[in-house]
Parts: C-alpha cells; sequence; structure tokens
C-alpha cells in the first residue's frame, strides 16, 4: 500500500504532457498584399507638322449665269496670253489696246499688223485678218473708224469669240474692254467686286502643330463663296424716277462709266447762298420741257480726244428704279446724240444691283408712283 501511495503520488506530481511540438493546422485569414503597380499607357511617339489654311474664293452664279466683277482676268487662249479686262455694259463690243496700227493685204484679203500692249507677255507684234471697220461717234467731234479682227476670250467658265476693235487704250487702266456681246445670257455684272469669275486664294497662312508621328503636314481649305445677297438685278436698259423733276426717263446701264449723266439743256451758272447753282432744263418724255435749279457738288474734267478737255457740272439727284431708291450724283450734258437720256453709271450700282444685260425693262416704275412723286412735290 505504501508503493501503491507512493506510487500514486508519482503520477499525480507527473508533469504534463508537452504538446509544444504538435502542429495544428488552422486557417489564418489572408493579409491584404500590396497594389501592384499600374502599367502606365507608353505615350505615342510626336513631331511638329506645318498646317497650312488656305481662304479660298468660289465664283457665284445667278440663275445659271456666272457672276462677273468690274474687273476680271481675260486669257486669249489662241494666242496664249492673259490681259486685265473691264466689264463694260455700256458698249456692244470688246476692244482692245493697240498700239502702230497699220492695214495691209495678203492673198487678197484685209489684214491688219499691230502691237498689242499690256499683256502677261509685255508688248507682243500681231498679224490678224480684219473683220470690218467700226464707226465711231464721238459728241462735237468727227466720227473715227477702228479696224475690228475675231478674238477668242475665256474670263472664268466663259469662252467666246467675239468681235473686238483695235485702238489706243494708254490712257484706261484696262489694256481690254469686255461688251455686251461676250456677257449676253452668260454672265451678270457686279460692280461691287473684282476678279470673281474663278477660284482665288484670299489668304495664306501656316502654323505649326504637335501630333503623332503617322500625321503628315497638309493643307486646309476654307471655302467662302463669292456673296451678292442683298443686291437686285436690274437689265441693260431702265426706267429711272427722277424725283427732282416728277418724271420718268429711259436710262442705259453703264458699268464702263463711274458717275451717272443726265440730258442737260441751256445750262446757266449762277450763284445763290453764296454757293455755285446750275440752272437747266430736261426734255420729258411728252415733249415738254422742265427747268430745274440745283447746287452744284463739283466739276468733272472730261476728256476728248483731239479736242480740249470738256468741264461739266455735277448735282445730285433723287432717284428710283424698282426697290432702288438713291440721292446719286449726275453730271450734266447734252446727250442729245445719245439714245437714252439718262445714263447709270458703277457709283450708282455699287452695293445696290447686279446688271444683267441679257435683259431690259425688267423692274417697275408705275404712273401710279409718278403722281405720287409729283403730289408729294406740289
Amino acid at each position: 500500500m505504501i508503493l501503491t501511495g507512493c506510487q500514486t503520488l508519482q503520477f499525480k506530481d507527473r508533469p504534463k504532457k508537452d504538446d509544444s511540438r504538435i502542429i495544428q493546422s488552422v486557417p489564418q485569414p489572408a493579409l491584404p498584399q500590396p497594389p501592384a503597380p499600374e502599367d502606365k499607357p507608353k505615350q505615342p511617339e510626336t513631331h511638329t507638322i506645318t498646317i497650312r489654311e488656305q481662304t479660298i474664293q468660289t465664283p457665284a452664279h445667278l440663275e445659271g449665269r456666272l457672276v462677273l466683277g468690274l474687273n476680271e482676268t481675260a486669257s486669249l487662249p489662241n494666242l496664249d496670253l492673259t490681259m486685265i479686262s473691264k466689264l463694260d455694259t455700256g458698249a456692244e463690243n470688246s476692244s482692245v489696246d493697240a498700239r502702230n496700227i497699220q492695214l495691209f493685204e495678203r492673198d487678197g484679203k484685209k489684214w491688219v499688223k499691230f502691237d498689242l500692249s499690256r499683256t502677261s507677255k509685255g508688248t507682243v507684234p500681231m498679224e490678224l485678218p480684219t473683220k470690218g471697220t467700226i464707226r465711231i461717234k464721238r459728241p462735237g467731234l468727227s466720227a473715227i473708224e477702228r479696224p475690228v479682227v475675231q478674238l477668242t476670250i475665256s474670263i472664268g467658265e466663259i469662252t467666246q469669240s467675239v468681235p473686238v476693235s483695235l485702238t489706243d487704250r494708254s490712257q484706261y487702266e484696262s489694256p481690254l474692254l469686255i461688251g455686251r456681246s461676250f456677257m449676253q445670257d452668260l454672265a451678270v455684272i457686279d460692280v461691287n467686286q473684282k476678279f470673281i469669275a474663278t477660284k482665288l486664294v484670299l489668304k495664306s497662312s501656316n502654323r505649326k502643330v504637335l501630333v503623332p508621328v503617322t500625321q503628315k503636314s497638309y493643307t486646309r481649305a476654307i471655302i467662302k463663296p463669292v456673296s451678292v445677297k442683298g443686291l437686285e438685278t436690274i437689265g441693260a436698259i431702265e426706267n429711272v424716277l427722277i424725283k427732282n423733276a416728277s418724271m420718268i426717263l429711259k436710262a442705259r446701264i453703264d458699268t464702263g462709266a463711274q458717275t451717272s449723266s443726265i440730258d442737260a439743256k441751256e445750262m446757266e451758272l449762277f450763284r445763290k447762298d453764296d454757293k455755285r447753282w446750275v440752272r437747266f432744263k430736261i426734255l420729258d418724255t411728252s415733249g415738254d420741257m422742265i427747268t430745274l435749279e440745283e447746287p452744284i457738288v463739283r466739276m468733272v474734267r472730261i476728256k476728248r480726244h483731239g479736242d480740249d478737255n470738256d468741264r461739266r457740272p455735277v448735282i445730285k439727284l433723287k432717284t428710283r428704279i424698282d426697290g432702288i431708291k438713291a440721292e446719286a450724283e449726275f453730271t450734266l450734258r447734252d446727250r442729245e446724240n445719245y439714245n437714252f437720256p439718262v445714263l447709270i453709271g458703277a457709283s450708282y450700282l455699287e452695293k445696290r444691283a447686279l446688271v444683267d444685260v441679257s435683259q431690259e425693262y425688267i423692274t417697275e416704275l408705275s404712273n401710279t408712283e409718278l403722281s405720287s412723286t409729283a403730289s408729294t412735290k406740289e
């Protein structure tokens, strides 16, 4: 029993079993991992290029007719030449600056030798067969004859073979004058603009930009069509109301003349209120003479071949051509030798009208308009 008791005591004091060597597999929560660095997008390779920007003017059309400016570059394709031209609705035929004109015969036919001046190649000697002559009437001077040749002329999309008279145009800015026979049914004239018959680069500029290497330099076009917005169309001949005289007269629409003119008879210059005035008479359509007195705006000097220069008074008249109302300047002169008592020049048309030489009297002026004007005047 004692042994048993000791043994029991020994077992009682026996140390506990060491469990330190036993590894237990216990699932552990996953620790957060630091984020992987993001891949930065690869920057494309770049380079600097030049962008050329051009503002390009394109021609305009009105009811199928090309709009031409007061001046245009004309080409003579059969002669490989170009010249600056003026569009003149007051002239039936065209004329060109020719010097040293000599008529001669070749193979029994009439020819003409001359120097064609102010072309793209300077002065060019020419020999062409004649198509006859044209007689030019000059008020107060003897009539002259000019030889006529046939020339092919191109302006924009229009190409015409037309008769052209030869004359010394050294006193005029444009060596080539284009008359109505070239424009007929094909063009209308806008005196507000010049050189609008073809595409034209109005402005050009360069700028540099940074772009991907795959992109190359280029030209960007900014299209700007010719505008005729707000302009009325009138014919080659129109009725014009002269409000100062309460009368309607026929007028030739002439883009070749700068200032308008009216047929004035028995002109007398005098002074009134310390200013220059003019008294004159106008013949109306019924054959009656109406006397007007108007202040003189200025005096103009008219150059005339073979005679002294002529000084003429300029006055202002209130007028109306259909929807066009204008107080415009008119030169006073005797127009007895002309077909129309009134000439409407380019300055009258500016910012107001286009001219279509294919038509006449396309505007309207009624007797009611004339009556109301007369009543207002009274």
